[in-house]
């Protein structure tokens, strides 16, 4: 992978920013805001860092102007070119902003270590190595490591295991609720419940990671829920709620009007 510095210009919508690459747990919308005055004052701010695989842009540093830039009403943004995969721009957002840029959280520095232990590949890296990459202190991986490592046999435990049958086909068998309690029933859901699956690009799966919302603010929360699946899978989802919120007020418009 070529580290050379290749500045340019990307209309926004060329940019993937639902691979997995969002480095931080949230987006500050205060910063935001800053930034986007910025732009708007004709000011000039540092390229985001994107790297590309021939095919796809994929953003791995620069979340914060993205979002100003939208706010802005900007159609493009100054970037740094990369030449690499999606996995190397997941490698290269653990350890963004370790020493410029927008400081990082508690929480910010923990994503970037169970990113990288939650890894196949990565996790077998030495914690001074993973410390190094991530831009934290050792005792935070070893710590992160050590809870990992304590929780995975559970996890283990609750995946089905592949055997197979007398006639010969292969089968999967749930063993999570082996040697518990037959009276405990636990609700099932309906058969167009919805069931997230794996994401997928050119460069492979893409893994699903668990969010944790701000109640509180959601216009923080619908930026997180697009940095994580992207625009147009939420631009449905929007859509779909309005559908939804208006199909109630009908209803009841209706029931009032019945009373």
């Amino acid at each position: 992978m070529t580290t050379e510095i290749q500045i340019q210009t990307l209309k926004l919508d060329q940019i993937r920013i639902d691979g997995g690459t969002q480095p931080r747990v949230a987006i500050d919308e205060d910063v935001v805001a800053e930034y986007a005055e910025l732009y708007a004052e004709g000011v000039d701010l540092p390229a985001v860092t994107v790297f590309h695989d021939g095919s796809t842009y994929w953003l791995a540093d620069g979340f914060h102007r993205y979002w100003a830039s939208k706010r802005a009403e900007r159609e493009a943004i100054a970037v740094d070119v990369q030449q690499g995969t999606r996995r190397d721009a997941i490698l290269y957002s653990v350890g963004a902003n370790a020493s410029h840029g927008l400081r990082r959280t508690k929480e910010d520095k923990r994503k970037a270590a169970a990113i990288m232990l939650e890894d196949e590949e990565w996790s077998q890296w030495s914690n001074r190595e993973i410390a190094r990459r991530c831009g934290v202190d050792e005792r935070l991986i070893r710590r992160t490591r050590e809870i990992l490592t304590a929780v995975k046999p559970q996890l283990e435990k609750n995946s089905p295991r592949t055997y197979k049958t007398k006639h010969g086909s292969v089968a999967q068998m749930k063993t999570g609720k082996i040697g518990s309690s037959s009276k405990s029933k636990t609700p099932r859901f309906g058969k167009n419940a919805y069931r997230p699956k794996a994401c997928h690009s050119e460069d492979g799966p893409v893994p699903m990671r668990a969010i944790s919302l701000p109640l509180k603010n959601p216009i923080q929360a619908a930026r997180s829920m697009i940095s994580i699946y992207g625009d147009d899978y939420m631009r449905q989802v929007a859509n779909e709620l309005n559908r939804i919120f208006q199909s109630q007020k009908g209803l009841a418009h209706d029931c009032t009007t019945h009373e």
